[in-house]
């Protein structure tokens, strides 16, 4: 049974009992027909009826625990979360000591975004529970004790391609405060090498991001950037100042979107942008339709973006940037085959950027895609780094998820197959992660990527790995 609503069956055993359970002869005051009324009520899913019953009986009888307890019930179940929250403060102050009502009294400022508080609840809770939590309590407790924790990640990562290698290791923060907010600092630093050559490049970038989280699952992220490259060809050093904000919400019960801009962010997604130094300004934007209890997610998407990279050897000390214009558009769907809700991998744990949770969720997920890219240079740009100047391709892709039954090993497996119709070409990827949450608060994840071809339009078979350590403290 639902854990929410576990507890209005013992509420509605209550009123029967109540109303019941007199002595024959004895007739039911008014207060116990209209909770007996309300229950029912209840029980037929007819809430907005009942809401006004328990409101009045409320009015009347403000000491009438069975009616606090199932007008909460009924405000949760209508959405009514302001006023579900009223209701189970006076029941969290009047009832110090029962378990279950503080234990509720958790759970509604857990969805306000009250997560300290929410967590100081559900730690009453346990310690009125003489030594028998449920098992959904603690979750709880580790749940909310991630969300407010300070988590910190020191990723290692390494990329190859055909024409050059890069190393990275990265050290990151993220720091809770206020109501579903954080602050994330990330630190990078990056050597790259070219594979036909001497050219060697270090990079750094400094990037710090705010990001707020609402009650409805809407989110956005929006920061600066400090980069740095440093040719060691004799070149003078770069330096770039940019930023970022990105977002996610829902439109309604079948229809959300995400959307990212950038101006002068790193352009690293292989190892010869990071060699050469590459930037990118650009917008994004993604619709999501979610159908059949979310088994099926509907997609499409557009972004346009300009690139630019260091200049050229023969002319080390220009600062003229040489520029690339890229276009992409992409529509697709992703159909989970299966899934095990509540097996995922234990922790609070956020994604390398430290703005989006990482969960792992047990699943079998089979996806199509088509892109269409289109790309322009100019020709200082051809000459240092070729991208395809078209681009149309379909993609069949698969990725499973496992979680071993303690919930400590983890491993995701990904593969794709595609086809771009616009020269000929066909392209593989695959690649997988192990991860490992010795306890709620830890967790390190291995990983490799490889591809003869990414989205971008750059050629040629690609390499990563990546080895991160996550904590929450």
């Amino acid at each position: 049974m639902d854990p929410a609503r576990r507890w209005v069956v013992a509420v509605l055993a209550l009123v029967w009992i109540t109303v019941g359970g007199r002595a024959w002869g004895q007739a039911p005051p008014a207060s116990a027909g209209t909770l007996e009324r309300a229950a029912a009520l209840v029980q037929a899913r007819e809430f907005e009826q009942a809401l006004g019953l328990l409101r009045d009986l409320v009015s009347v009888d403000p000491a009438n625990r069975g009616a606090m307890e199932l007008l909460a019930f009924d405000l949760e179940s209508i959405g009514d979360l302001e006023g579900e929250r009223r209701v189970r403060s006076a029941l969290a102050a009047e009832f110090p000591d029962d378990p279950r009502i503080q234990a509720d009294y958790g759970r509604v400022l857990e969805r306000s975004g009250e997560e300290g508080a929410a967590l100081q609840a559900y730690r009453r809770a346990r310690e009125l529970s003489a030594g028998r939590p449920a098992p959904e309590l603690e979750a709880a407790i580790e749940r909310m004790r991630g969300r407010t924790a300070l988590e910190i990640e020191t990723p290692l990562a390494v990329m190859s391609d055909p024409d050059a290698s890069v190393s990275s290791v990265q050290a990151g923060a993220a720091v809770p405060f206020g109501s579903r907010r954080h602050l994330a600092l990330l630190g990078t630093r990056s050597l790259a090498h070219g594979r036909t050559g001497p050219d060697a490049t270090e990079a750094g970038v400094l990037a710090l991001t705010f990001v707020q989280r609402s009650a409805t699952g809407a989110t956005w992220a929006v920061g600066p950037s400090l980069h740095v490259a440093s040719p060691r060809n004799g070149a003078r050093t770069d330096l770039g100042i940019g930023g970022a904000l990105e977002g996610q919400a829902r439109l309604g019960s079948s229809l959300e979107a995400g959307g990212r801009a950038e101006v002068e962010s790193p352009w690293d997604e292989a190892a010869v942008t990071v060699l050469r130094g590459g930037r990118t300004t650009g917008m994004e934007g993604h619709l999501y339709s979610p159908w059949l209890s979310r088994r099926l997610l509907l997609q499409a998407g557009a972004r346009r973006r300009e690139l630019s990279i260091l200049a050229a050897a023969t002319e080390p000390n220009s600062s003229r940037r040489p520029r690339a214009w890229q276009s992409l558009w992409v529509a697709g769907a992703d159909f989970v085959v299966w899934r095990k809700p509540g097996a995922a991998v234990p922790g609070e744990m956020l994604d390398e950027a430290l703005v989006a949770p990482a969960t792992r969720t047990p699943a079998v997920t089979l996806a199509y895609r088509h892109y269409d890219v289109s790309t322009w240079t100019t020709p200082e740009f051809a000459a240092v780094i070729g991208l395809v100047p078209r681009a149309s391709v379909d993609e069949a892709s698969a990725a499973t998820t496992v979680a071993s039954p303690g919930g400590h090993l983890g491993l995701e497996l990904r593969a794709g197959l595609a086809r771009d119709s616009a020269r000929g070409a066909r392209s593989w990827r695959g690649g997988g992660s192990l991860i490992w949450a010795p306890t709620p608060t830890t967790r390190f994840t291995l990983g490799y990527e490889g591809a003869t071809e990414v989205a971008s339009g750059l050629v040629g078979q690609s390499h990563a790995g990546r080895l991160s350590f996550h904590v929450d403290l």
